[in-house]
């Protein structure tokens, strides 16, 4: 527990006060928590190649580290390195399947990486079925909607994209956007699937939203 302590703080610290880190760890400190304020903090002041260094140290001593792997997907992907970044993600996600927001960060990757090398239809069905899973641990995520829809959108699934896209605007409080991309995706979805019901479920919700709202104003 005083180890993960150490590394919280070093993350926090690294992030988010990085002209800081010297002061908070010293020099001379040569503990992992140390090291790993250090490379974020070189990476949020821009010295790459530094920070690069500096995460590949940490895989080193640390191989099966799901966040070390996740930090280096974080550098890469913000470098435009997507097919390098969507390996360090899956590594992380092999490493903590259970992380939804790993699995976000993996289905952004892979939805780079499909946009900008012309990869195929799998990648996109790859960042869909992580997609998927995160959004079951993470119900509330409209970000997870809107790379559903995005990937959905790209393969030309546009029910499904419209789907999303509700239960996006849902999430957000659009009610009026919402009720029309439901009754969109409706459409195009078979009457019978698992995904029409979403879209019924999805207007259902709003009719209930409705009514209350006008008892409450009687």
């Amino acid at each position: 527990w005083i180890e993960q302590h150490a590394r919280m703080k070093a993350k926090l610290v690294g992030f988010l006060l990085p002209e800081q880190v010297e002061w908070y760890f010293g020099s001379r400190d040569s503990a992992i928590a140390a090291a790993y304020a250090r490379t974020i903090a070189d990476w949020r002041e821009s010295r790459v190649e530094k920070a690069m260094s500096g995460i590949d140290v940490l895989l080193k001593k640390e191989p099966d580290n799901p966040y070390f792997h996740e930090l280096k997907g974080q550098m890469l992907l913000e470098s435009g390195r997507v097919k390098e970044a969507a390996a360090s993600y899956r590594s992380a996600v092999r490493l903590r399947p259970d992380a939804a927001l790993i699995r976000i960060d993996l289905g952004r990757a892979l939805i780079a990486l499909a946009d900008t090398s012309g990869e195929d239809r799998a990648v996109f069905d790859e960042a869909i079925s992580n997609l998927t899973r995160a959004g079951r641990d993470e119900p509330r995520s409209s970000l997870v909607h809107r790379l559903l829809a995005t990937a959905y959108g790209k393969t030309g699934r546009e029910p499904l994209a419209k789907l999303h896209l509700a239960e996006e605007a849902l999430l957000q409080r659009r009610i009026d956007a919402a009720r029309a991309l439901a009754q969109e995706a409706q459409k195009g979805l078979p009457p019978a699937s698992p995904d029409a019901q979403t879209a019924r479920d999805i207007l259902a919700a709003i009719d209930r939203a409705k009514k209350e709202k006008d008892e409450d104003e009687d």
